[in-house]
């Protein structure tokens, strides 16, 4: 049986593609190596729209022990892979466990060099809070 993307329970993530993007769902314990792997799987897909959204849900984390080491190196991969192939917008609703790992990635994401940087982020704390902000920067999902 798949895992679902809502509550994944083969791993400790799941990945639901879209042709534009993704929904990234992580739970119970996060380590660097189910980021890795998880970045892995997302960047390795092909998106026949491009690559233009992520939504990250970390509300069913219940321990997150990534490394900062990690956080940084993913925010470095996520801010040059958009200015390669062109603009993403990525949404992370991080209520608790996470959220200080999420800013140190958000950190190294942002393009701060531009007034048009080609990766757009935002920590949230609902599902709401992100469909929403992803529909303000053109991204439309169910």
């Amino acid at each position: 049986m798949p895992c679902r993307p809502r509550k994944p329970a083969c791993m400790p993530f799941a990945l639901e593609f879209q042709n534009n993007g993704v929904f990234l769902t992580f739970a119970e314990v996060v380590t660097d190596e189910h980021l890795l792997e998880s970045d892995e799987q997302l960047y390795g897909h092909v998106y026949p729209d491009g690559l233009q959204f992520q939504l990250v849900d970390l509300t069913e984390v219940r321990d997150f022990r990534a490394s900062h080491k990690t956080m940084r190196y993913l925010g470095e991969k996520d801010r040059e892979y958009s200015q390669t192939h062109g603009r993403q917008v990525i949404a992370v609703i991080a209520p608790t466990q996470g959220r200080s790992n999420s800013i140190v990635w958000e950190v190294w994401a942002q393009d701060t060099s531009t007034s048009d940087p080609a990766l757009v982020t935002k920590l949230v704390d609902n599902r709401e809070e992100a469909v929403a902000w992803l529909k303000e920067n053109g991204i439309e999902i169910s």
